[in-house]
């Protein structure tokens, strides 16, 4: 059971380290703690080299991190906020969520915050008389660090700027997003849990939701210990990113069982007011889509970024049809999940796709040929589905004869 509670804590922890405030919180807490323990430490090191600061060397240095840090910092959030409002305006607001998650981005600002208050507590500190030499040189040494981890964080920003926020930074981000629950579907199609139904009957009773949100994360493992030590068979009813309402099923129970249990097997499941990337492989199709649909919108009217958007997207979908890397044996085998639905996964990232660009032929032409590839390499029947639902609503889009057979002829 230990060892069920610490993956729910990985889970939650790797989500919060995700966020910005967190990782500049933690930068912030250092740079003040080396400042500060800087008095502390001088007195008791049994060696100190003699350097021979001149006068206000040290708070010199610190004054110049101090104002320069503070510019660099507006600076770069400036650029960041822009990026995400053209990620909102030109791709989709989806993606927005996936440049605040940026490390790169949050590595510089957390620096550069950091090293600002470690300047701000150095010059307080030098101005009220806490360091005493040996602390003044060993301030001067932590100066000279931070000095170094500022350069290190300028050059990568300053690298990583080339790219951020640009189109084509936005579709490689949603398409990396997708590509771990791919993989998890090739390798695990019930995410883990056994994809059938053990009885099909709820004569033990539904685990209700108590409060309304998408399904973000399923922990089987956690599902699996709580059903071993009651003794029961559960079946998901929900998978991640469907969205339930309070008091709506989240589970089926093989027989009752008391409160606590119901509030082991509801810890769970982690509902939340947006959809996550993380299991949820639709959602990450349907983001990739918004952008295609945003570029061949007439205000936009950017095929080329639809055309990158289709072999983003087939590139996750050959993944998910991809042979397993692990062999496809649960030890969850009192947890039964339904399996993945692929013709409704294929719809929700071609679908939309073929209806904005049914008058273009490169995008159409470029469609065919994703679907094809997907029809030798992954489910035929739902990639036939979706040519033929394009091809005929492309024909009566198209308004040229020779257009139309060409468009015949990628079909093939």
């Amino acid at each position: 059971m230990a060892e069920i509670l610490d993956r729910g804590w990985v889970q939650r922890l790797r989500e919060q380290l995700r966020l910005m405030w967190v990782r500049v919180l933690l930068y912030s807490l250092a740079g003040v703690a080396l400042a500060g323990l800087a008095p502390l430490i001088g007195p008791v090191l049994p060696y100190v080299p003699k350097i021979d600061l001149a006068a206000g060397s040290v708070g010199s240095l610190l004054n110049i991190i101090a104002s320069s840090m503070l510019a660099v910092t507006t600076f770069s959030m400036s650029i960041i906020v822009g990026a995400y409002g053209s990620a909102t305006s030109n791709a989709t607001p989806r993606a927005t969520r996936l440049l605040e998650q940026d490390r790169t981005a949050q590595s510089a600002v957390s620096v550069f915050i950091g090293s600002f208050l470690f300047s701000i507590v150095g010059i307080i500190g030098l101005a009220a008389g806490f360091y005493p030499d040996n602390s003044r040189i060993v301030l001067f040494a932590a100066t000279l660090l931070d000095i170094a981890l500022i350069a290190w964080a300028l050059l990568r920003w300053v690298s990583h700027l080339n790219d951020f926020g640009r189109m084509s930074d936005i579709i490689a981000r949603i398409e990396s997003a997708a590509m771990p629950a791919a993989e998890l579907y090739r390798d695990r199609p019930a995410f883990g849990a056994m994809p059938r139904d053990p009885s099909g009957d709820d004569g033990g009773g539904l685990l209700p939701a108590d409060q309304s949100g998408y399904v973000r994360h399923i922990d089987i493992a956690k599902l699996q210990a709580a059903a071993e030590a009651a003794g029961l068979r559960v079946e998901i009813l929900r998978s991640p990113g469907k969205y339930v309402h309070q008091g709506e099923a989240l589970l089926r129970l093989s027989q009752p069982v008391d409160e606590i249990v119901l509030k082991r097997l509801r810890s769970g499941f982690s509902l939340g007011e947006s959809r996550s990337f993380d299991q949820d492989l639709q959602y990450g199709l349907i983001v990739l889509s918004e952008v295609a649909s945003k570029a061949l919108s007439p205000a936009i009217n950017d095929p080329g970024t639809a055309i990158e958007v289709l072999r983003a997207g087939t590139r996750v979908l050959e993944t998910l049809h991809a042979p397993a890397e692990v062999e496809n044996s649960s030890r969850h085998d009192r947890v039964f999940a339904p399996v993945l639905d692929i013709p409704a996964v294929y719809a929700s990232f071609f679908a939309p796709i073929a209806r904005d660009g049914a008058g273009l032929l490169e995008v159409q032409e470029t469609l065919q040929d994703c679907l094809a590839a997907l029809g030798r390499r992954g489910d035929a029947t739902a990639a036939r589905r979706q040519a033929d639902r394009a091809f005929a609503r492309s024909e009566q889009a198209l308004g040229e004869e020779w257009e139309r057979r060409a468009l015949a002829a990628a079909r093939g």
